[in-house]
């Protein structure tokens, strides 16, 4: 099962390295050194940048909150 799914993969590569008239160790190459690691990072930033997003929003619904009950008591 993995060997199909490796030699597909290779297939595929080699696909696109006929299709764009290069090679398949370029295109092997372009995907795992330049794009994964640029995903990868962009990824890492995005969970980073939501996670200070998810903070942001518990702090304002905890003050919502205390607001509210603060009111409920007058």
């Amino acid at each position: 099962m993995v060997d199909h799914i490796f030699y597909l993969c290779v297939d595929i590569l080699i696909w696109l390295a006929k299709l764009t008239g290069t090679s398949y160790e370029l295109i092997n190459i372009i995907i795992f050194i330049i794009i994964y690691p640029i995903v990868l990072i962009s990824l890492f930033f995005i969970v980073i940048f939501q996670n200070g997003k998810i903070k942001k929003l518990q702090k304002r619904s905890t003050l919502l909150l205390v607001d509210k009950r603060d009111k409920n008591c007058l």
